[in-house]
C-alpha cells in the first residue's frame, strides 16, 4: 500500500503527498491572482485582437506562394523569387481589377437594390401557387415558422458579424483594420517566406533542448493540418468560383458574376457557406422561370459534385480527418466565441487545440506507462507524424 501511494504521489509529481498538495495550493493561488489583476492583461488581448486579421492573412499568403518560392528558389535567389511573385500578383490584380471590378460593382449595386423585390415576389408567387392546393394552411404555418426562424438566424449572424467587427476594430475602426490587414498581412508574409528558418529557429532556441524533437514533430503535423488546410481551401473557392462563373453566364442566370464570386468566398465555410450562396441564386433564378431553375439547380449540384469529388481531394488531400459534425460544432462554438473570424478560421484553430490537447494526453500516456503499465499500458503514446495521421 505504501508503494502505491509512494508511486502516486511521485506519478503527480514529487516525494510527499505535502509536496504534492503544496504544489495544487500554489497553483490555486497562482490562478486567483492572475483573476484578479486580469485587467493588467488587457492590453495583451488588445495587442492579440489587433494582429490576429493580419497575422492570419499573412499565413495564407505563406502558405499560398511558399511552394512557387521553393520551386523558383532552384533558379534565382530567394528573395527575387518572392519579389517576383508580389509583382506579378500585383499585375494580375491590377488587370483584372481593370476588366471585372466594373462588372462586379454594376451587379452588385443592382442585386442590393432590387433583392427586397425579388424577394417579395418570389413570396407572392410561391404563396398564389401553394393557394391553389390543399395544403394552403400548412404552408402558411410553415412560412411564419421560416419567418422566425430566418429572424432568428439573422440575429444571430449579425451577433456574429458584429463581435467580428468588434474584434478586429476595438483600437482602429473596422475600415482601417481591413486597410492595415490588407496592407501589412503582404509584408509580415513577406519575411515568413524570407526569414522562416531564422524564425523557426529562434523559437526553437526557447524551447528546453528535451522537448525540440517533440517541437519538431508537433510543427510538422500543424504544418500539415493547417498548412494544407488553408492553402487547400483558397485554391478549391477559387476553382469553385471560376466554374461556376461561365457556367452561369452560359444558362443566362442574372447577377452571374456576383452569385459566382459570392459562392467561391463562402465555400471557404464548409456546408454552410454553399447553402447561404444556394438559396438567393434559387430565388433569382424562380424569378426568371421555372426552366432556369431547372438548369441552375442542375449546374449547381453537378459543380457541387464535380468540385467535391475531383477538386477537393487534390488540393486538400486526406490530412484533415475531421468527422462532419464535428466541422459544423466548431463553426458554432467558435462562431460564438470569435465572431465571424471563429466562422471563417475556426477550422485551422480546432486543428491547432487538438494536436496540442493530443500531444499532452500522449505525454500523460507516456507517464502512466512509467508508473503502471503493469496494470496496462496505453497505446499509441508516440508522438510522431506518422502515428498521429494514421
Amino acid at each position: 500500500m505504501d508503494k502505491e501511494k509512494n508511486r502516486w504521489i511521485r506519478f503527480l509529481g514529487g516525494k510527499s503527498l505535502i509536496f504534492t498538495l503544496a504544489a495544487l495550493c500554489l497553483l490555486a493561488i497562482t490562478i486567483f491572482l492572475f483573476h484578479t489583476v486580469s485587467f493588467i492583461f488587457k492590453p495583451l488581448w488588445v495587442i492579440f485582437i489587433s494582429v490576429l486579421a493580419p497575422g492570419i492573412f499573412a499565413v495564407i499568403i505563406y502558405y499560398l506562394l511558399n511552394p512557387l518560392v521553393r520551386l523558383l528558389e532552384k533558379k534565382i535567389p530567394r528573395v527575387w523569387a518572392i519579389a517576383g511573385l508580389y509583382i506579378l500578383i500585383l499585375l494580375l490584380l491590377f488587370l483584372g481589377g481593370l476588366q471585372v471590378f466594373p462588372i462586379i460593382q454594376k451587379q452588385t449595386e443592382d442585386l442590393i437594390e432590387q433583392f427586397p423585390s425579388i424577394l417579395n415576389d418570389f413570396q407572392k408567387t410561391t404563396e398564389s401557387l401553394i393557394a391553389k392546393t390543399p395544403f394552403a394552411d400548412e404552408f402558411s404555418q410553415a412560412t411564419e415558422s421560416l419567418e422566425n426562424l430566418w429572424s432568428k438566424i439573422s440575429n444571430v449572424a449579425g451577433d456574429y458579424i458584429e463581435k467580428g467587427a468588434q474584434g478586429l476594430g476595438s483600437v482602429f475602426s473596422a475600415v482601417s483594420a481591413t486597410f492595415l490587414t490588407m496592407f501589412t498581412g503582404p509584408i509580415i508574409a513577406f519575411f515568413l517566406l524570407k526569414d522562416k528558418e531564422k524564425f523557426y529557429a529562434s523559437i526553437k532556441r526557447m524551447i528546453p533542448p528535451a522537448f525540440r524533437a517533440d517541437f519538431d514533430e508537433y510543427s510538422q503535423i500543424v504544418n500539415i493540418q493547417i498548412g494544407d488546410y488553408l492553402k487547400g481551401q483558397i485554391i478549391a473557392s477559387i476553382v469553385l468560383g471560376v466554374m461556376y462563373w461561365p457556367s452561369f453566364l452560359l444558362i443566362g442566370l442574372q447577377f452571374s458574376s456576383v452569385l459566382a464570386l459570392a459562392a467561391g468566398i463562402l465555400c471557404i465555410i464548409p456546408y454552410i457557406g454553399p447553402f447561404i450562396a444556394f438559396v438567393p441564386g434559387l430565388i433569382i433564378a424562380f424569378q426568371d422561370s421555372t426552366f432556369m431553375v431547372v438548369k441552375f439547380v442542375i449546374v449547381w449540384f453537378v459543380i457541387q459534385l464535380i468540385h467535391g469529388d475531383l477538386v477537393i481531394p487534390r488540393v486538400m488531400g486526406d490530412k484533415l480527418k475531421i468527422h462532419p459534425i464535428t466541422i459544423l460544432l466548431v463553426l458554432l462554438v467558435m462562431g460564438e466565441l470569435l465572431g465571424l473570424v471563429g466562422v471563417i478560421f475556426g477550422i485551422p484553430l480546432y486543428c491547432l487545440i487538438k494536436v496540442t490537447v493530443t500531444y499532452l494526453f500522449r505525454k500523460f500516456k507516456q507517464r502512466y506507462n512509467r508508473f503502471y503499465g503493469e496494470k496496462g499500458k496505453y497505446e499509441h503514446t508516440e508522438f510522431t507524424k506518422d502515428d498521429y495521421l494514421k
